[in-house]
């Protein structure tokens, strides 16, 4: 189980965009396996971020990914 809070949306943008840019070369080189692997990863992430942005608040809330 990964558990993180509002505190770490800095990193989450950051590791995002760090896939976007993998993908992105992983595509222009045809490395399918790789932009496939990279996708789920990447909507994995999508969906803490969006959960983290709505639940922006000061107190102890976390947000779990069972994936």
């Amino acid at each position: 189980m990964f558990v993180t809070t509002p505190e770490f949306l800095p990193q989450h943008r950051q590791q995002r965009e760090q896939l976007l840019q993998i993908v992105s070369a992983a595509e222009a080189r045809g490395q399918l396996r790789v932009v496939e692997m990279n996708q789920q990863v990447l909507g994995n992430l999508d969906q803490i971020i969006t959960a983290l942005e709505a639940d922006e608040t000061p107190d102890d809330t976390e947000v779990a990914d069972a994936g």
